[in-house]
């Protein structure tokens, strides 16, 4: 925004160099970024942040270097005039939502002709190119109070004036002569007949004040700045009108600077004001009331500032201090300033009029070590002993579709009450979801033996109630035999989460073939398996994708008292078993081994698989590898060899196990 430090000086008395000025801005956030002369004025280009709406005016400038320099405004607010009501015309507020007040003044017998000199000077060093006086006058009002205003030809309105939605394929030709075919999401100002300007963007090239108009209705009103900027982006223009509503105008400024264009177009215009009329109303917000502690200003400062130095800069920007303790302040923020909601957000406000050079710099008060929960801390190693395995973290979002959850016949789905976006409008009951479009965008990519994990929580419905739970999802794709990989990972989160005794049961789960569920006295911590066909087809996934789901809660319940024995310092010897077996479990070969080997018994792994020729349909060729080792000795090659073969006897005595 460009203003003009002639015209600040109206309204308030400034005695410093203009590059003084612009120091004191950019320090306290409005950043001045250029600074130049133009003849007896100076000129100064700022950044305004979309949080300050009230920084896009003149006035509103003048309050900052009012709480800056502590010297008080000279803002004459304009008498206002409601009376007589306009009879001539109505104002209908079709989209109650997208105009909550529409304000308009019909003024008759008016001369359109050049603006003074005074009045080119002052839009001009804003950025604004004059047109002629009454659209020169809007201009000026919408620089001075921050409020956007436009002037129609009343003579070129057809009927009532109404506030609507436009209609698909409407068209519509802007004063920048450039025709634009609408869509039902624009929000328009029309007549009976025509639509008559681009609500808060732009006015009709249809109703433009020009050298014959004789009668004008002025606008002004509060437009919705979300329907404002999604016009003005499908539209792709941006106006200085556009460039404020989109960041919220003021309520209370909106009649003052109607006031004050009416005066001065009766004043350089000439004509009558013939009535006024207004829609709408104000929503009824919550008053905000915030109460601060000077000690915790304090301690968000580092340096303590005097009550009464707070009472006062609070009061220059504008907030009304309302009650006072002995170490607290009750205040109401200004109207304008949404983005003070919480005692940081006035701390913030204290320390920038204070000045930040006048803090001074001391070492940070350094708290005690927080102690997290041991759940906290067990996810954080889970997280980190995962990565170690070499699977990579993945972060999805916690929100996403019905549609979605209803493919995968998900039913005890929380629904958002008011989502951002209708395709994004539950809260996932499963880790699922994004755990397959991880898996495709990868797929999509040509990335290959994929290993994703991710611990998050997912929301359920149970009973009347909302559920919260952690819980732990690991997804593998891309390579052969996956299936035991991730059998092998989930087994080793169980270890490391010393569970034991627990089962593998078969189970039939929805969008899945060949599930497992993880069960430890009677209750299941989880699942794991393939995802069917159905879903592969679905989501267009080129690979077959494996995925696991560990509920962490009741994991850290599950959990067993962690022991630790001496090393053996004797070596450990292993011997190979080939099977042929159907439908015989691992689980049921391991507790044999672990029962025959006794206190020798170290451990068993499958070391290969087959099935193929020379195998029968529905028969696996397995290699297990037996580890023995002994706390006190070294086991000779006899006493394994004996005490192998008698296991090895004792499997081939199971129903459904063959030697080979």
């Amino acid at each position: 925004m460009k203003f003009s430090l002639n015209f600040v000086k109206e309204f308030i008395d400034l005695k410093e160099s203009p590059q003084k000025v612009a120091n004191l801005l950019t320090m306290a956030g409005l950043e001045v970024e250029h600074i130049y002369r133009e003849g007896h004025d100076w000129i100064l280009e700022t950044e305004v942040t979309s949080n300050r709406p009230d920084w896009l005016s003149i006035v509103g400038i003048a309050y900052e270097l009012s709480a800056l320099l502590r010297r008080k405004l000279k803002v004459k607010i304009p008498r206002l005039i409601t009376k007589p009501l306009l009879k001539e015309i109505d104002i209908i507020i079709e989209d109650k939502e997208g105009c909550p007040i529409y304000l308009a003044r019909l003024i008759k017998g008016v001369k359109v002709e050049d603006s003074p000199s005074w009045l080119k000077h002052k839009i001009v060093a804003c950025g604004i190119n004059p047109v002629n006086n009454i659209v020169d006058i809007t201009n000026y009002c919408m620089i001075k109070w921050g409020n956007p205003l436009h002037a129609f030809d009343f003579d070129k309105i057809e009927g009532n004036v109404y506030v609507r939605r436009a209609k698909k394929e409407e068209k519509f030709t802007g004063l920048d002569e450039k025709e634009r075919i609408l869509t039902e999401e624009n929000l328009v100002i029309s007549d009976e007949r025509k639509i008559i300007a681009l609500a808060g963007i732009i006015g009709g090239k249809n109703t433009e004040v020009d050298q014959n108009t004789k009668n004008i209705l002025l606008e002004g009103a509060i437009f919705s700045p979300v329907r404002i900027r999604r016009s003005r982006r499908a539209r792709g223009i941006e106006t200085e009108s556009s460039y404020r509503f989109e960041r919220r105008v003021s309520w209370e400024r909106l009649k003052i600077a109607s006031q004050e264009a009416v005066n001065l177009i009766l004043s350089l215009g000439g004509g009558k004001l013939y009535g006024c009329i207004e829609k709408g109303r104000r929503p009824q917000r919550k008053t905000r009331r915030i109460v601060i502690s000077l000690p915790h200003l304090e301690n968000y400062l580092g340096e303590r500032i005097p009550k009464q130095e707070v009472k006062t800069i609070l009061t220059y920007l504008g907030f009304q201090v309302e009650k006072v303790y002995k170490e607290k302040l009750c205040l109401k923020p200004p109207s304008l300033r949404m983005d003070v909601s919480y005692p940081v957000d006035v701390y913030e406000e204290v320390a920038r009029i204070y000045g930040y050079d006048r803090i001074k710099p001391t070492l940070p008060f350094i708290p005690k070590q927080i102690i997290y929960s041991s759940f906290y801390q067990f996810k954080k190693v889970l997280r980190d002993f995962l990565i170690s395995l070499g699977i990579k973290e993945i972060i999805t979002y916690s929100i996403t579709s019905q549609s979605l959850l209803e493919e995968l016949k998900e039913k005890n789905f929380i629904k958002i009450s008011n989502p951002l976006r209708q395709q994004e409008n539950v809260l996932r009951p499963t880790l699922l979801c994004g755990g397959i479009e991880a898996v495709k965008h990868n797929l999509n990519q040509k990335a290959f033996s994929l290993k994703f994990f991710e611990i998050a929580n997912i929301y359920f419905k149970e009973e009347k109630s909302y559920k919260e739970k952690a819980n732990l999802a690991i997804a593998f794709s891309g390579e052969r035999n996956q299936a035991f990989y991730l059998k092998g990972v989930v087994r080793e989160v169980l270890r490391f989460a010393n569970i034991k005794d627990y089962s593998w049961v078969p189970t039939e789960k929805a969008n899945f073939t060949n599930a497992l569920d993880i069960v430890k006295d009677s209750q299941s911590l989880g699942f794991l398996g393939k995802i069917d066909s159905r879903l592969k087809e679905k989501f267009d996934l080129t690979e077959d994708l494996y995925f696991a789901q560990i509920d962490l809660e009741k994991l850290w319940e599950k959990r067993e008292p962690r022991y630790f024995s001496p090393f053996s310092r004797f070596p450990v010897v292993f011997r190979d078993i080939s099977i042929a077996l159907k439908e015989v479990k691992f689980s049921q070969l391991e507790e044999i081994i672990k029962k025959e080997a006794g206190n020798y018994f170290k451990g068993v792994e499958v070391i290969d698989i087959y099935q193929g020729k020379k195998i029968p349909p529905q028969i696996f060729a397995l290699t297990l590898r037996v580890y023995y080792q002994a706390q006190d000795r070294t086991l000779t090659s006899l006493e394994v060899d004996a005490m192998h073969d008698r296991i090895r006897k004792i499997l081939g005595e199971i129903e459904g196990v063959i030697l080979r």
